[in-house]
Formats: structure tokens, sequence, C-alpha cells
């Protein structure tokens, strides 16, 4: 594991937990060609130090690596940053295994063997959406992002990136957020399954499922089942508050 901070320059430190030699080799390799600076560790008790120290622009994390598990990791950098992006590179893409990921603040999983060219684009599709406005340039925007609105008895409040359910708050992960966040942003607008993808996830290149895993997610978490509507064989749509 190397703790020793990176080169000025370039386009930040990127933190890799990952023990197996040859995949932590590539995964450098690739970053290293797009112009960041990646630091290894190959053991969970020992990653936390160079996160704190360093503040990389993203992690990568294996699912199972020695002193502790990924999901643990996760949970603890997530607790520390709200905002960093946290991707699982795994051979652990099931439904199961992303549910515990996006419950544990992952933004993504990447499978094993992974393709450079799929990495890099996710990894830049999640770094684009910091410090940015929110998503929605793929339907008409009915409403101004900021602010707070009201979907049943769930509020939400675009400017802190909360949510409330009678008062109480109900923590989301990023991509959970992001995805209701698009919603609010477009009320009543039938949004299909590729829009979504491309404006929360912020590509097209996974399968149209991870969507409606993501929407039964929310829909279970905040109680919008009556709000959150099917459209047969297109996508979902938000109906309009006050209807």
């Amino acid at each position: 594991m190397s703790a020793t901070p990176p080169p000025s320059g370039g386009r930040g430190p990127v933190l890799i937990v990952e023990d197996d030699a040859a995949s932590a080799e590539l995964l450098s390799a690739v970053l290293e060609d797009e112009g960041f600076q990646p630091v290894v560790s190959a053991d969970a008790r020992d990653a936390i130090g160079p996160f704190r120290h360093l503040r990389p622009v993203a992690v990568f994390i294996d699912w199972v690596i020695p002193g502790g598990s990924g999901i643990e990791l996760c949970r603890r950098i997530r607790g520390q940053d709200p905002m960093v992006p946290i991707l699982f590179v795994s051979g652990r893409t099931d439904e199961a295994s992303i549910s515990r990921g996006l419950d544990a603040g992952a933004d993504d999983f990447v499978s094993k063997p992974f393709r450079p060219q799929e990495l890099v684009s996710r990894l830049d599709a999640h770094l684009r959406k910091l410090g940015t406005q929110p998503p929605g340039s793929g339907a008409e925007r009915l409403v101004e992002p900021g602010g707070t609105r009201a979907v049943g008895e769930v509020e939400i409040d675009l400017a802190a990136r909360t949510a409330r359910v009678r008062g109480t708050q109900v923590p989301l992960g990023p991509l959970e957020f992001r995805l209701l966040e698009y919603l609010v942003l477009n009320p009543g607008v039938a949004l299909s399954r590729e829009q979504i993808l491309r404006e929360v996830h912020g590509y097209d290149d996974i399968q149209t499922d991870r969507v409606d895993l993501l929407v039964r997610r929310l829909r279970t978490k905040l109680g919008l089942g009556d709000w959150i509507v099917a459209v047969p064989g297109y996508g979902y749509r938000l109906e309009r508050p006050g209807r």
C-alpha cells in the first residue's frame, strides 16, 4: 500500500482498495493513462488513513478484501464524505449485492473483468455530477432547480439533498437521490429507462433493469408507490404534486 502523496497536477488522486495485485495494477494503469494518480491499499484497515490524507476524487473498492468487508469500508468512507464517488469493482453484480452496496452508500458497480473504456466513462460520469446543476437535460424541465418540493407525504429539499417522510429524514444513497431529483424536476413527464440511465447514472451502457431496481428501492424507502407510475414498455412518470 502506498501512502505517498501523488504528484501535483493531473486529475487528482484515486484510492483503489484491492488485494489482487493484477487487478490493482490494471486499474492503476488505466487511471494513470487518464491523468489520475492512483493510490493502492490492499487492506481495508489501511485504507482510511490514505483516504483522510489524500482526499481522493474517487474510490474503487473490491467486494472481498482483507481487514474487513468492502461493504463496511464503503459505509465508513461514505460517513466521512457524502459526495465522493465510490465504485465497487467486483464480480458480485447480482441484485442483492447491488442493493447492499447502495445501502452502504456506493454510487456504482463495475463488473470484473472490466473494460477500461467503460470504467473510465463511468468514473467521468460520476465526476461530472459533482458541483453541477441537477440532472435533467433528457426531458423538458418543468420547475427550476433548488428549493423544496412535496410529493404526497414526502418533502424533498433539492438544495440540501435530503428527503423527509412526515418530518423524519430518510437516508438515500447518491443514485437514489439523483433519481428522485430527476423525477421531481420533471413531474408528469414520461421518462424512458434510457433517459433515466443517462441522466441519473450518467451513461447508458448497462442493462435497464438497474433502473427498475432503483425505482423499487425509492418506492419502498419513501412510500411513493402511488406516485412513481410505470409506463408500460417505456419507463416511469412522477404524478404531478397536487393531483
